[in-house]
């Protein structure tokens, strides 16, 4: 059983529950302001007051959780690790001695082998590499973390051995995309990578065997609004193209055609229909499918709409 308090520290206790300029005892804490105020005359005791209650927070819908950011994909241990900074000062501010330096230097270098776990330091490379082609690609955060999520479980499958960590990035950035519904061309990530189409082709068909990814296949009309976007188009010409390939999404004759190709045919037709000045080339350039590609698919377009009564010449001169 605690002592009783002297009588000296009841009268100090009694007078700071006391506002000295009414001598009422209803004093309360403004949490908000961080002020300890009287509610009868209203004189305010005590300011800037320190909140002393836990840091909560509410990063994952409703459900508290203690200060600190939120976990990450993006990052090998989540953000969740600690690791040893670079000051070379103390707590106080003061410099630290030379001695002490040494053994902070090898301190640091301890934290960095053991901070990452087997999975986790073969996760490090393949994430970097993953934030820079999503950067030369233009990527959301929402796909990055998705194709994060499907590199971990590559790797964790143990489906990177023996693969180019390129061509794993490649293929699940691939995976991720269409899984959103805004595809990427294979010729795209080729061109930011430089591995080949046939390489991460096969990567992804491995990783979504393997890993049970399953998305629908890219449709011509994914690309459209993206590619009439960068090529900084009249947004009439890509409705007008979106219309051409909706008017021909049931033909036969298209299902075994390159849907980025039927795109950049699309659009080089709306374009010629709608008089707006564009090239080939400068197509050919942005969707990574040749100029021999690009009047393939503009002629089987324009044949596949007069054969069934969606587009004639008449009609090209009226728009």
């Amino acid at each position: 059983m605690p002592p009783a308090p002297k009588p000296r520290e009841e009268r100090q206790v009694r007078e700071t529950a006391r506002c000295p300029n009414c001598g009422s005892l209803a004093i309360y804490v403004d949490p908000i302001r961080g002020e300890r105020v009287c509610d009868n005359c209203g004189l305010v005791l005590d300011e800037g007051m320190v909140d002393q209650g836990p840091d909560w927070t509410t990063f994952e819908g409703d459900d508290r959780i203690r200060a600190g950011p939120p976990p990450s994909v993006m990052a090998p241990d989540k953000g969740l690790g600690s690791m040893v900074g670079n000051g070379l000062r103390d707590a106080k501010g003061n410099p630290i001695d030379a001695r002490s330096v040494a053994a902070l230097n090898r301190l640091r270098r301890v934290s960095q082998w053991t901070r990452y776990d087997r999975t986790e330091r073969a996760l490090a490379p393949g994430l970097a590499q993953l934030s820079s082609l999503s950067s030369r690609l233009g990527l959301a955060p929402v796909f990055r973390e998705r194709a994060a999520i499907l590199l971990r479980q590559t790797i964790e499958a143990g489906l990177s051995r023996g693969r180019s960590m390129d061509a794993i990035v490649a293929s699940v950035v691939y995976l991720a995309s269409k899984q959103l519904g805004a595809p990427r061309g294979l010729h795209e990530l080729a061109q930011a990578t430089g591995v080949t189409v046939h390489r991460i082709s096969l990567t992804a068909k491995v990783v979504s065997r393997e890993l049970g990814v399953f998305a629908r296949a890219s449709r011509a009309e994914d690309f459209v609004p993206r590619f009439a976007s960068q090529l900084e188009l009249n947004p009439q010409v890509g409705e007008r193209a979106l219309a051409l390939v909706g008017q021909v999404k049931d033909a036969k004759l298209l299902e075994a055609n390159s849907p980025v190709g039927i795109a950049a045919g699309a659009l080089y037709l709306a374009s010629e229909e709608l008089d707006v000045p564009v090239t080939q080339a400068q197509i050919a350039r942005l969707t990574g499918v040749s100029e021999v590609t690009i009047r393939k698919h503009y002629r089987l377009l324009k044949e596949t709409l007069m054969q069934s009564g969606g587009y004639t010449e008449t009609s090209h001169e009226a728009a």
